[in-house]
């Protein structure tokens, strides 16, 4: 089992000079068994992870390239050979947004995410991608409706989105090593691992990006 605060303490210490503005998680509100930290930033966006959607501070990477991090630690306690004992949920997510400093509702990109439910049965891969560019132009449609439209495009939209797999739900796999007959889901177990996983994370992003 990890220790959050050390994981914590390592991200801020490792990640800290990757990219043009240090990177620093700060601890947020959370509830009696719920320890959340988020990124340190200095500008707004629109946080689309679930509904209602929820107003966060991003920090700027580089260019109009917008970075937001949260690390959750969920704790409960089970019995396990009749024993009871602590057991952490953790999940990671890191977001890209696109957008002037200004716009309060930057465009978000991507998601890379990382959450270990100590679920035997866990299908989804661990860690893994989730694709949210399209809500760009939906936002973008949306805008042009409300404005030149009687909301009649906004309609036929819908319409063509129902008909379409929507890929937002899709977790694409980061770590399949599938060519080694490995598994695509990986536990959360080892805080120096999982910080030399940021690390690739921000750098394959920063790479690919510029």
């Amino acid at each position: 089992m990890i220790d959050p605060e050390k994981l914590i303490e390592s991200i801020n210490k490792r990640c800290k000079n990757l990219f043009v503005n240090s990177i620093k998680l700060r601890p947020a509100t959370g509830h009696h068994n719920i320890t959340i930290y988020r990124i340190e930033g200095s500008s707004n966006a629109l946080n689309r992870f679930e509904e209602p959607f929820n107003a966060v501070k991003v920090l700027n990477a580089f260019g109009d390239f917008w970075i937001y991090i949260q690390v959750k630690f969920i704790s409960n306690e089970i019995f396990r050979d009749r024993k009871r004992v602590k057991e952490i949920h953790t999940n990671i997510s890191i977001s890209v947004f696109q957008g002037k400093e200004e716009d309060d509702e930057k465009h978000q990109l991507f998601r890379a995410e990382w959450d270990d439910f100590n679920n035997p049965d866990e299908v989804h891969s661990q860690p893994h991608w989730h694709i949210t560019s399209s809500q760009a132009l939906e936002k973008t449609f949306s805008e042009y409706s409300d404005n030149f439209d009687d909301g009649s495009f906004l309609s036929l939209l819908e319409s063509e989105k129902n008909q379409v797999f929507d890929v937002k739900t899709i977790h694409f796999a980061m770590n399949g090593n599938w060519q080694n007959n490995d598994s695509h889901i990986h536990k959360i177990l080892d805080e120096g691992k999982i910080v030399e996983w940021f690390i690739g994370v921000l750098m394959h992003i920063r790479t690919e990006l510029e």
